[in-house]
This record gives C-alpha cells, structure tokens and sequence, in this order.
C-alpha cells in the first residue's frame, strides 16, 4: 500500500508540473506580438503576354526597315492602346529594351532583334497585324499566336520563282544604270550567280557569314575575267547591279536618319555596319580580280540600248524585287506606280543639277507616293510600298562604286580621285536620308485643304488614308 501511495503521489506531482509548464508556455505565447497577415503577391504593373508582344512587335519592325524612332513611335501607340502608359521603349538595330515603372521603382526586360529582313508579304501582314490591334486591341495572347503564325510562315513566292526575281532585278538595275547592249547577259549571268548563293547561304550558315566576299569575287572574277562576252569591254559597270541586294543602302541611310534625328546609339550601330559592309564587298572584288593576274585590255562596245530602257529597267526592277521578295498579291500595279514616280522624280532632280539633286528628289516623293496609294484597293501598307521604290535608288551603290574604284585603282585597272568620289558617296547617302526625312514630315503634317481637292478626284467611297481612324503614320 506504502508503493501504491508513493506511485500515485509521483505521478500527481509530474501532473501539476506538466501543467505549470504548459500554462507558463501559453502565457509566453499570449505576451508575444501577433505575426503580421502575409500579404497576396502583387499584381504585375503590366501582363507579362502584353511585354512580350511589344517586345517582338517591335523586334519584327526593326526588321521591316522601320528606324528606331518610328518603332519606339508606334510601340508607345499600341501599349496606350492596350491601356498601359507606364512603358518606355528604347530601340536600337540588334535588340528593343522596355522599361515598366512603378510606385516601387522600374524593372526592364530586352528581346534580341535577330529576325533579319522580313519579305513584303509579312511585312504586310504585321501592318494589317498592327491595324487590328490599334483597332481592336485583342487579347496580347491571341495577338502572339498571330504574329507566330505570320513569321513562321513561308515566304509566297517559290525558290524558282525567288531566284528568276534575282536575275530579272539585276537585268532591270542594269539597264537603268548602265543599258549598254553587250553588258545583258553579264546581269544575267551574275545575277543568277547571286542569286543561287543568296539561297545556299540561307541553307548553309557558315556561307551566310561570308557571303557579301564570296559573291563579290565570284561577280568581280567572272565580270573581268571574261570582259568580252559578259560586259562589252566594261566589267566594272557589272558590278553594281550584280551586288546590289547585298548594299547596305537601308543601313546606311536609316542610320543617317537616326543620327540627324537624335538616335546616336542606334545610328552609329547602323552606319558602322553598312560602312562594313562595303568594304566587306570590296575586298571580295579585290579578292576576284587578284586571283585574274594582269588584266589584259578588251575592245570596248560602244552600243547602248534606247531612251526607253530605263523605263524598262524600272519595271524590270518592280517584278524582279515583287518575286524575289514575296510582294503581296495584286500589289505589283501600286509598286510600279510608286517605282514610276519615284524614278520620274530622281531623273527630273539628276537633269537640272546633279545627281545629288536627283538623290533627294527621289528620296521626297517616294514617301508621300507610298502614303498617298495606301488604303486604296489592293493596295499594300505604306512601308510595304516605299521599300522596292527606296531599293532603286541604291543608296550605297555610289558608295560602292568609290570603293571598288579604290580597290581597281590598287590593282592598277583604273586611276579615279579616290577622296572625291567616297565624298560623293557621303552626300549620296545624306542626300536621299535627307529627302526621306523631308517627305516624312511633309505627309505628318498633312494639311487638311490638300486633302480635300484630292478626295473630290477619287471615286465615291474611296478617301486618303489620313481620313481613317487610324493615324496615317502608323
């Protein structure tokens, strides 16, 4: 009993101080401060599928020409559209920055623009893509989806069909620069050159990378090596329009227009690698004519073709780049009209004082010709329209012709003043950036009288593009 008795005293004693403990413990824990409520993630300033789709819009833009000014311009448009005002772009040639601000302070993202240059026909459909965004403003996802299916898309025009465009644009460049009779089928001939290593380096990455050298020497190699058959005793007049989908002309002009414009980052980029690229070509000219040894003398012909084939040329010109480049479809009469009027505008400003004249002129009404035709009938975007127009003045066919001059001069082929023609080459370019410019802000300020008489001479239903709801520059 005396067991018993100690057993259950222990066992009331550890009762009462396991009890003493628990109390004390839930007094500690009741003096303790409450743990703040965890508060819910905060939303994101802005969705993440409508960053990601200004972002590749605007990579897609840079890729159909656009400079960085007008790209950031209409990005600013289409993340209004969508009700967002807290975004700032930065563009430049090889990626676009985003920058979200917020109460906390701004988080940037960035998308590499490596999307090359996009054929007319996508072009086209990421302008009628960003009409129905800034008409409808569907859901960024199924806007992504859109532009997916719009870039993975297959160029319209068949490699046949691409590689004729190939032979026909340069037979067409020839003839409007240089129509000489014997030099035919030397465009033919080099442009059909061209054009099959143009479609193997889309194949073949490590001939992409060395494609402007390549086919500079093959053109150079083939065009003096046989002077006779191929050019009339004139190889050096076949280079131009042989090379000329490869100039930088776009690079170099844009980048003109970006460093008058105030884009200094993204304008040097552009003119640094257009520069680069000529000399690019120009050493693979070097390349093909040392390979030749001494170049012996060829009778020169003199036989030209008649005033009528520069207008052939141009429109040689409008179907060589409308199947090499995949214009949309029924779009060939609008890229004639403006390819006409552009030509009719550089040959008017080359006859009264120069060339560098003519540059300019070219350069101001191709961009109010491509404004004025869009929103007609089967007519393309503005940008789709300006393009082939923009391509015929060759805006670095000057530059390299100064620099193959150079490089024939080393060779001891020609004698030019080398310092004057890469000036003349530099204010060719300026020239037609200039122009671009002017005809740009011209059609800005679109001044509603001349709007008026030109609607009282369309037919009925029809008006100019800056009477729709959308804004012409866009």
């Amino acid at each position: 009993m005396a067991s018993e008795h100690r057993y259950s005293s222990w066992e009331a004693a550890r009762f009462r101080v396991r009890h003493a403990i628990e109390s004390a413990r839930a007094q500690y824990t009741a003096a303790l401060p409450t743990p703040p409520t965890p508060k819910p993630p905060a939303e994101p300033p802005v969705p993440a599928d409508l960053l990601n789709l200004v972002c590749r819009l605007g990579v897609a833009l840079v890729g159909a020409g656009e400079t960085s000014a007008r790209v950031q311009e209409i990005l600013d448009q289409l993340s209004r559209r969508y009700g967002t005002d807290n975004l700032h772009f930065m563009v430049l040639p090889t990626a676009v920055f985003v920058r979200v601000r917020t109460d906390e302070g701004s988080a940037i993202d960035m998308l590499d623009a490596r999307v090359g240059t996009l054929p007319l026909d996508q072009i086209a459909g990421l302008y009628r893509l960003i009409d129905k965004i800034e008409k409808d403003a569907p859901p960024p996802t199924a806007a992504s989806r859109e532009l997916d299916e719009l870039l993975a898309a297959k160029p319209g025009s068949p490699p046949w069909l691409i590689l004729l465009g190939q032979v026909v644009l340069t037979v067409g460049l020839g003839m409007m620069l240089n129509p000489g009779a014997r030099a035919l089928v030397g465009y033919v001939v080099l442009g059909l050159v061209v054009g099959v290593l143009t479609q193997l380096a889309d194949k073949v990455r490590l001939l992409s990378m060395a494609l402007p050298v390549l086919a500079a020497a093959l053109v150079a190699a083939l065009a003096f090596g046989f002077p006779g058959a191929l050019a009339g005793g004139q190889p050096e007049q076949l280079l131009i329009p042989a090379v000329a989908t490869l100039l930088p002309g776009a690079m170099l002009t844009n980048g003109t227009i970006e460093l008058a414009t105030g884009s200094m980052v993204a304008g040097a980029s552009r003119v640094v690698y257009g520069i680069n690229m000529l000399f690019l070509l120009a050493f693979g000219i070097y390349v093909g004519i040392s390979v030749l040894g001494p170049l012996a003398d060829s009778p020169i012909s003199s036989a030209q073709l008649g005033w009528w084939a520069p207008l052939l040329g141009v429109l040689l010109i409008g179907f060589g780049h409308s199947w090499r480049s995949s214009a949309p479809q029924n779009s060939m009469g609008w890229l004639l009209l403006v390819l006409y009027v552009t030509y009719a505008a550089q040959f008017v400003g080359k006859t009264l004082s120069g060339p560098l004249t003519g540059a300019f002129l070219g350069g101001l009404i191709a961009v109010p010709a491509a404004y004025l035709i869009q929103g007609r009938t089967n007519a393309p975007p503005r940008q789709v329209a300006f393009l082939p127009a923009f391509w015929m003045l060759v805006p670095g066919g000057i530059s390299l012709t100064g620099v193959s001059e150079l490089v024939l001069h080393t060779t001891g082929a020609t004698a030019p003043g080398g310092l004057e023609v890469l000036v003349s080459a530099l204010l060719s370019v300026m020239s037609i950036a200039l122009g671009v410019m002017v005809g740009s802000g011209l059609m800005a300020t679109r001044a509603p009288h001349v709007g008026t008489i030109l609607d009282s001479m369309l037919p009925q239903g029809r008006h100019l593009p800056w009477h729709h709801d959308r804004d012409p520059d866009s």
